[in-house]
C-alpha cells in the first residue's frame, strides 16, 4: 500500500475504537507493517496494515438459521451467511451440552469443521457471534462457501 491509497477496514477486533469494518480510510504515511490513517474520531492513528485491504469487502445482506432451535442449551444448529456479492457461506453452532454427549456417544473424538462452540444457542447469539467474527476478520475461515 501506499500513501494516498483508499482503503478499506477487514479487521476491527483490537481497534473498533479507532476503525470500522468495511468503512474506507485514505492511507497518510506508511511505516513498516503499519499504516496511518483518521481514525473515526478524525485522530491521526497507526495501526497494522493487516487490518486493511484495497478492495471493498462485501456486507453481510443476511444471516439465516437453517434449523428450528428445540433446546438452547442442548443442540446443533446450521447457519447460512448470504454476503451483498451473492456468495452464501454455512457454519454450525453447537451447544457445550451437545458437544458433551456427543463425546459420551463417540468417546474418543468428535470432528468438526466450521464449528462454533457456545454455551447457549438462540437467535440473538448466532447473530452476535457471526458480527463479532466478521468484525475479527474470522468470518470466511469459520464458514465454508456452499
Amino acid at each position: 500500500m501506499e500513501k494516498g491509497d483508499i482503503v478499506y477496514c477487514i479487521n476491527e477486533s483490537s481497534f473498533s475504537e479507532h476503525i470500522i469494518k468495511r468503512e474506507s480510510y485514505i492511507v497518510q504515511d506508511i511505516k513498516p507493517d503499519l499504516l496511518r490513517v483518521f481514525n473515526t474520531k478524525k485522530k491521526l492513528v497507526w495501526l497494522p496494515e493487516n487490518c486493511f485491504t484495497k478492495v471493498k469487502i462485501p456486507d453481510i445482506k443476511s444471516i439465516i438459521i437453517d434449523d428450528e432451535i428445540t433446546d438452547s442449551y442442548d443442540d446443533y444448529i446450521e447457519v447460512t451467511v448470504e454476503f451483498s456479492d451473492g456468495v452464501k457461506r454455512w457454519t454450525s453452532f453447537i451447544t457445550i451440552n451437545k458437544l458433551n454427549s456427543l463425546f459420551n456417544e463417540f468417546r474418543d473424538y468428535v470432528l468438526g469443521n466450521e464449528l462454533v462452540i457456545v454455551k447457549e444457542v438462540n437467535e440473538a447469539i448466532i447473530k452476535r457471534t457471526i458480527i463479532e467474527l466478521d468484525k475479527q476478520d474470522k468470518l470466511y475461515e469459520t464458514t465454508k462457501e456452499l
